[in-house]
This record gives C-alpha cells, sequence and structure tokens, in this order.
C-alpha cells in the first residue's frame, strides 16, 4: 500500500434493504430533481470523498443502473433478505480498510446532511467523529481505519 492510499477516505452507504415499512424503494426517491441515493453521493463528493462503496441487495440490478454513471463502487449483499444493515456496512468497510485511513459511513436513507458537515468531520482526527444537532447523533459517522 501507498502513503496516497493511506491517505483517502472513503465512505459506505448501505442500501441493500427493502424499504418495508416506506412502502416505495427508498434510494430512488426524489428531492427536487435527484433520487435520495444521488445526493447522498453527490454530497459526498462534493466534500472529496475519493472512493464511495454502495452496499445494495433488494432491487440491485434497478439502483445499480440508475447510478451506473456516478463513478461509485458497487457491492452486493446477496442476503439483505436474512441480515442487517450491520451486515451490510460490513461489507463496504471489510472492502475499504486497507484503501482508505477514514471511512464515512451512512445508509441511504439519511441524504439531508450537507457537504460542510462532511468536512468538518473530516478535520477531525479521532477515532470515531459523528455530527450532532440539537444534543442528537446523526449521520455520516466518520471511522478511523484502526477501528474498522
Amino acid at each position: 500500500m501507498t502513503e496516497g492510499e493511506i491517505l483517502k477516505v472513503g465512505a459506505v452507504i448501505t442500501a441493500a434493504g427493502m424499504s418495508s415499512r416506506m412502502g416505495e424503494f427508498k434510494p430512488m426517491l426524489s428531492i427536487g430533481s435527484i433520487s435520495v441515493a444521488q445526493r447522498v453521493i453527490a454530497t459526498l463528493q462534493q466534500s472529496g470523498v475519493s472512493q464511495i462503496v454502495v452496499v445494495t441487495g433488494y432491487n440491485a440490478e434497478v439502483l445499480e443502473r440508475h447510478l451506473a454513471k456516478s463513478g461509485v463502487i458497487f457491492l452486493r449483499n446477496e442476503n439483505y433478505k436474512d441480515t442487517e444493515m450491520f451486515d451490510s456496512a460490513c461489507i463496504g468497510l471489510r472492502y475499504l480498510r486497507k484503501k482508505c485511513s477514514r471511512i464515512l459511513f451512512t445508509p441511504v436513507d439519511i441524504p439531508l446532511f450537507r457537504a460542510d458537515t462532511v468536512e468538518e468531520l473530516l478535520k477531525r482526527q479521532s477515532d470515531v467523529v459523528y455530527p450532532i444537532y440539537d444534543g442528537l447523533k446523526g449521520h455520516p459517522i466518520q471511522i478511523g481505519r484502526a477501528h474498522v
């Protein structure tokens, strides 16, 4: 691994769930002129995140086609029906852990964080960093390589 690789920041977006409580496929819901998934990816890219992994499962082909031109890496949780979000997160984290010094994690259905929030997280050198608003912890969560 080169020095440049160690300094990279990556992100894992979990999007494998069946959106059963929502009734509609959450990653493809619109926020203005783009989808929820596109919004999360665009915000991370705007913040300088170099490698973004989207972990798909339910409706994987549809979502991957929808995001094909976004420059992200797709990994699949083939067991999405029988696993939890944590399992999908682990798929992405395992992929990035030797490629990045810090990794951001967020579920796809939390699209309203801002680029400046990500940039503030990236300024912090702690092992685990998360934004707090009105006393509540939020996303994305930044995890240092040693803690992945």
